[in-house]
């Protein structure tokens, strides 16, 4: 609500008119009330304000007191009831009365009631004077538009493929804030319950890994090593299952345990230490972190990019969705509001970005919806903007608060929390299936492992994915010595999948991406020494001619890189060509290739006195000419260490 409804009643002016219908002892009741309401004695308020009416029942104010006892207590049907008593007497002591009444309405799912409600406030006094405040007005917008939208869709129930997770996941307890791994094989989530001894409730991440044997989840497992006596909860796993960022909060006699925090509650990072099978207790991300609140973490696929929820204090007084990009040394960057039409005056909270890396799906009670806060999806445009959230609709979407929502990377399901079928009020996980019009792109899984191609020992190395076309980078992960790496793949497209490795020759390999089936790549590395060799095969050149073709070369940028940081070595560069056409006229085009690359080199700053060329022809192939596949592996530049 815009205002506390009790400071509105203590300024009610009792009019000349109901003075002469009000019986002093209504009146004092009624004021009696107010020091009971003051003292927290809501028994007693509620007995004074009955006495109240009963003896002056055409006395409004104590019905409208009556409904701000019922919406503290969060009794809201109540509170509507009251509301409309009081304002069905005399709505001219309370001139937001109606406008308080439809938002009412609204968050209960009464449409109808909210919209006839909405309507009076308009046609009343008291809208003139609420429009005057600029604040008040985008409260006013707010409600009329959900009700709009409430009673536009409130019927469109369709076909809602959705069902409760097992047993191995939910309990009798709430669990919430679900989140995957890339490759849908790692779950975590958060509970809270009652441990054994304990007299308050707290919040623990819980594990899950999928069973092809059960074709289900296991049993979900506290996370040890990260769980903590005081509260952890709203978690991201990173892509590749060893990082996850988590919100922790100062406890009472407790503060941050052996974390560091700057205040209210914090994101944290946390490592999995694969010798010793168990997660660190996490460190304060730093820049993202303010005496604010920080919480609902979301990471990019590659674990580079950080969405995440920040209000002043604490949720329900107005919080937005903010970014923060990783650095190269692995710290974080000052965190930016996102830029475009995700964030309103009011809350916005429970991000969760898709591995696509362009679909946010959060919740809001700022955008048009069902009441209370609602699921939106959002998509990144090309000048770096959020687009036009679109609602995921009733019934996914009801009056009640919705959020904590993540959606596979095929982007066909999503799971989530809600209480919906539980009586108790206890939230479950559920997963259903997303209507097209907010479905993300949809997304397959690389995963690989880099190797010393002498020892077949797995490396450490910077592992890149770009668009082919373009050269726009689509993610960028480290390969580890002891797991690989995972990267995401957008169903469809052409790619460059380059590494990197200190010492090593680099490499560069073609990648066309078909479908959603998980792919897995070796990636042999040689290091740097006088006869080692690269076989450029990606550099685009026009059939049958020495001109480059129009578009990146990732190829040729990667050589550039690398000869800039190995500046002690020389290379001679090779032209290849296949065994179409004569000796000589193929000895001519390999050579010219590999003259086109040195001036592709020496244009980019690279010494001349550094490069040599030569040309092959079809003299040295590397596969068969009897396939156009071996043709074209035969079509090549190659680099010689010298």
């Amino acid at each position: 609500m815009h205002k506390n409804l009790l400071t509105l009643l203590f300024t009610f002016c009792v009019t000349a008119s109901s003075l002469a219908q009000v019986s002093k002892g209504a009146l004092k009741a009624y004021d009696r009330a107010i020091n009971s309401y003051m003292a927290s004695d809501y028994e007693m308020v509620m007995y004074e304000l009955d006495k109240a009416i009963k003896k002056s029942p055409n006395f409004a104010k104590p019905y409208f007191m009556k409904a701000q006892v019922m919406r503290d207590q969060k009794r809201f049907g109540f509170a509507i009831d009251h509301l409309k008593k009081g304002l069905a007497i005399d709505d001219s002591e309370y001139y937001t009365g109606w406008f308080e009444l439809a938002e009412l309405c609204w968050g209960e799912g009464l449409y109808e009631d909210g919209k006839i409600a909405i309507e009076t406030f308009k046609d009343s006094k008291g809208y003139a004077k609420f429009i005057e405040d600029s604040t008040l007005i985008h409260h006013y917008v707010r409600v009329k538009e959900g009700l709009d939208y409430s009673i536009q869709h409130m019927n469109d129930e369709g076909n809602f493929d959705s069902h409760k997770l097992g047993e191995n996941i939910n309990t009798e307890f709430p669990e919430y804030y679900p989140s995957l791994s890339l490759d849908n094989k790692i779950l975590i989530m958060t509970r809270r319950y009652r441990p054994v001894g304990y007299k308050v409730e707290q919040e623990d991440f819980y594990i899950s890994k999928w069973s092809n044997r059960l074709n289900d989840w296991e049993k979900a497992q506290p996370i040890p090593g990260i769980n903590t006596p005081a509260n952890e909860g709203a978690a991201a796993i990173s892509g590749d299952g060893t990082t996850i960022v988590f919100t922790a909060c100062q406890a009472p006699g407790f503060g941050y345990g052996k974390r560091e925090g700057k205040g209210s509650c914090d994101l944290f990072e946390s490592t999995f230490d694969i010798e010793k099978g168990r997660w660190s207790i996490g460190t304060n991300l730093g820049a993202p972190n303010s005496g604010k609140w920080e919480s609902q973490p979301t990471l990019s696929a590659d674990g580079n990019f950080l969405v995440f929820a920040r209000a002043k204090h604490s949720r329900g007084v107005g919080s937005d969705l903010f970014g923060s990009y990783r650095n190269s040394d692995g710290t974080w960057a000052n965190p930016f509001r996102l830029p475009g039409e995700i964030n309103t005056p009011f809350e916005e909270e429970s991000p969760f970005l898709h591995p696509d890396g362009k679909t946010l799906y959060f919740s809001s009670n700022g955008h048009p919806g069902m009441g209370g806060l609602d699921l939106f999806a959002s998509t990144l445009q090309d000048d770096g903007t959020w687009g036009e959230p679109i609602n995921l609709g009733y019934p996914l979407n009801t009056h009640d608060d919705e959020n904590s929502l993540i959606v596979e990377p095929a982007g066909d399901f999503a799971i989530f929390a809600s209480d919906r079928e539980n009586i108790t009020g206890d939230m479950d996980l559920w997963r259903v299936r997303l209507r097209e019009e907010v479905k993300p792109e949809a997304v397959g899984v690389l995963g690989g492992m880099v190797v010393d191609n002498a020892t077949g020992k797995m490396l450490e190395a910077t592992v890149m994915l770009l668009n082919a076309e373009t050269g726009e980078l689509v993610a960028s992960v480290e390969s580890m010595d002891n797991k690989g790496f995972v990267l995401p793949l957008p169903a469809e497209g052409h790619y460059s999948f380059e590494v990197d490795k200190k010492g090593y020759l680099f490499k560069i390999v073609d990648f066309q991406m078909k479908g959603l089936e998980d792919q897995f790549v070796e990636v042999r590395l040689d290091q740097i020494k006088s006869g080692a060799s690269i076989d450029l095969n990606t550099i685009r050149f026009e059939t049958g001619s020495s001109e480059l073709s129009e578009g990146y070369q990732a190829d040729l940028v990667r050589l550039v890189n690398w000869l800039e940081v190995n500046l002690d070595f020389k290379v001679e560069i090779i032209g290849h060509t296949d065994n179409v056409g004569s000796d000589e006229s193929n000895r001519l085009l390999s050579l010219n290739r590999a003259r086109v690359v040195r001036d592709f080199l020496t244009t980019a700053k690279i010494s001349g006195d550094r490069l040599t060329i030569s040309g092959e022809g079809s003299l040295s192939p590397v596969a068969s000419n009897e396939s156009e596949e071996g043709k074209a592996k035969n079509r090549r530049v190659e680099i010689l260490i010298e």
